[in-house]
């Protein structure tokens, strides 16, 4: 394992993305779209759904599924964790998990989402961790950090991350 932080990012957390479009003349709201219909989506039904969507993937953390916590994400998702170059896409991201999973499982990890800007068929999410990180050899380390990550509605309604980032509280050793 590269270092302790890396550990303790098996759960990545997110980056954010600004959008920002210019058009020419003011475009007729589409109220049959899918992002009109987002555009005024209840930000406590989208908290709730990416509350279910975290406690799924923590769910696959506990049990080291490296399939079931990259399914959180897009297949053009990026993923940066510390101490460890950018994964981009589905793929790199499954694969950065199973890196981690060959040389640690998470214990007791523990996600509170702490804010959630809504806007349209974006969701920013801010929150804190805490949980334990069992090396395959050596001792667990107890970790707190913060993240935010970026969701985005995806057309089947459901929302997935296509921006995650975090890191630990305590300073670097």
């Amino acid at each position: 394992m590269p270092s302790r932080v890396s550990l303790l990012a098996i759960v990545a957390v997110a980056a954010a993305v600004a959008c920002t479009a210019k058009q020419e003349a003011p475009a007729k709201p589409d109220t049959t779209s899918a992002t009109a219909a987002t555009a005024s989506a209840d930000p406590a039904a989208v908290r709730q759904a990416i509350e279910a969507a975290n406690t799924k993937q923590f769910a696959a953390a506990r049990q080291s599924d490296t399939a079931g916590m990259a399914a959180n994400y897009t297949a053009d998702a990026i993923l940066m964790m510390p101490n460890e170059k950018v994964a981009r896409g589905h793929d790199e991201i499954a694969k950065a998990f199973a890196g981690m999973f060959s040389q640690a499982t998470l214990k007791d990890p523990k996600l509170v989402t702490t804010d959630l800007i809504v806007n349209g068929d974006l969701a920013i999410e801010t929150g804190t961790y805490d949980w334990t990180v069992q090396p395959k050899k050596g001792k667990a380390v107890h970790d707190v950090g913060k993240y935010l990550t970026v969701w985005k509605r995806q057309p089947d309604g459901s929302w997935k991350i296509i921006r995650d980032i975090g890191n630990a509280d305590p300073p670097a050793k």
